[in-house]
């Protein structure tokens, strides 16, 4: 199993949490989110001095249009391939399987939040995904979705005013420029934080080797880790 056992590096045991195909899916996100960022939020910024001199960097107003939609587009291809996966790859289907919505994920927010007011000495315990991780996945999907529909009225502004009224576009407009912020806020500082600038601050490899040492993921993932070690012991 890919999210098994994997290799002993001198002392240090790792375990196999994200397959090439996983890694290779998630940067690619990344550098297509940045690069949408860049561009949309230069075009959305265009008066001021750091929009101006994006713009200026990229190419131009029209260069900084044609880099926008072929990321745009590169984007919708990802969404698709990752649909595609997670339908008819076992591997995906079983890691959509952890990230669904359960009652425990109300519970461990509440429970974090009143660790972190210091009203309770317990944590919650997690399982391969926490809470955060999983309102990140779905929080980014819904809004890709919403840009990839709002992007398009955009794109072909022109056939879409012969349908929609003028008032229907300028909401558009924002609802695209806004989300992209948010979006970028969202992936860029929470994430960020989450997974390299929280206590204790490391640069965390595991996007990149998919592979995490026992002691990060006991203290990060017990419920998980206490499960692989069941499924050790079951095995001959």
């Amino acid at each position: 199993m890919a999210d098994k056992v994997a290799a002993e590096r001198g002392k240090i045991r790792t375990f196999q949490r994200f397959s090439l195909e996983q890694r290779i899916q998630h940067i690619l996100l990344v550098v297509l989110m940045i690069i949408l960022a860049v561009t949309g939020l230069a075009l959305m910024y265009h008066k001021t001095w750091l929009g101006a001199l994006m713009i200026k960097i990229e190419g131009g107003v029209e260069a900084r249009g044609y880099i926008h939609r072929t990321a745009a587009i590169a984007m919708i291809i990802l969404c698709l391939y990752h649909v595609w996966y997670v339908i008819f790859r076992e591997e995906g289907h079983r890691e959509m399987m952890h990230f669904k919505i359960r009652g425990k994920d109300f519970k461990d927010f509440f429970d974090q939040l009143r660790a972190n007011l210091g009203l309770s000495v317990m944590a919650p315990l997690y399982d391969r995904y926490s809470y955060k991780e999983k309102f990140q996945y779905w929080g980014v999907l819904v809004g890709i979705i919403l840009m990839t529909n709002t992007g398009f009225i955009l794109w072909f502004e022109d056939q879409a005013l012969t349908i929609l009224p003028k008032w229907v576009m300028d909401l558009t407009t924002i609802i695209h420029g806004y989300q992209g912020l948010i979006l970028f806020i969202i992936l860029f500082l929470w994430h960020v934080y989450n997974v390299h600038l929280s206590l204790p601050f490391r640069f965390n490899r595991i996007w990149l080797t998919g592979e995490i040492s026992e002691e990060e993921l006991k203290r990060t993932h017990p419920l998980e880790y206490e499960r692989i070690k069941d499924s050790d012991k079951e095995q001959p």
